[in-house]
């Protein structure tokens, strides 16, 4: 638990940096003012919070014994520059890890086609250049520790799933990792982050 308690921590420092940028508030024209008046916008606090379950995952990766973190970012994929998530190794199953990691699995219809085509290209990057591993493709829903709670975004779900790219959450994550980082716990975590935010 170690481990856990360093990555939460980094995580906190992680937010209360990203929160010292210029904080966007509801303007007038906009429902939100309407009802609320000047308030910090939510929708910019998601845009913000989008990468926080992407650093999680590769503090996690980092300081894990037998998994290595490879090249993330944006880099030449078949001759397009995309945006790599999370990319991670484990020599002793010869494995090689691609996640797109997503906060919200509902997204526009419009956008999942070419998220499909976005993991099938970078799949087929990562066969040419790691040619003795396994790749081993897939979505992570980081806002979500297993599928058990869903609601909404089902229907998602069952569209990437058909096409061939798994849908996974943190849980599964943890198991592929071999991290114990229990479910009530990560949800606690999740909400302290959150009244950080608010004090911010």
């Amino acid at each position: 638990m170690a481990t856990i308690a360093l990555i939460k921590q980094l995580a906190i420092e992680w937010t209360e940096a990203m929160m010292k940028d210029k904080k966007t508030l509801t303007k007038p024209g906009s429902i939100g003012y309407l009802l609320f008046g000047e308030k910090l916008s939510e929708q910019s606090i998601n845009i913000k919070c989008g990468r926080l379950g992407e650093f999680i995952a590769k503090e996690l990766i980092k300081a894990t014994p037998g998994f290595e973190l490879l090249q993330c970012g944006v880099q030449n994929i078949g001759g397009k520059n995309k945006d790599v998530d999370l990319v991670f190794k484990n020599d002793l199953s010869k494995t090689v890890y691609y996640r797109e990691l997503k906060g919200n699995v509902e997204l526009d219809t419009e956008k999942i086609p070419a998220t499909i085509a976005k993991c099938k290209e970078i799949e087929a990057s990562l066969k040419m250049t790691h040619t003795d591993y396994v790749i081993d493709v897939g979505i992570l829903n980081w806002s979500v520790y297993n599928r058990t709670i869903l609601t909404s975004g089902l229907a998602n779900i069952k569209a990437f799933e058909k096409s061939g790219v798994k849908i996974e959450h943190m849980g599964d994550f943890f198991t592929i990792i071999g991290v114990d980082w229990p479910e009530q716990d990560y949800y606690l975590y999740f909400r302290e982050v959150g009244d950080k935010i608010k004090e911010c």
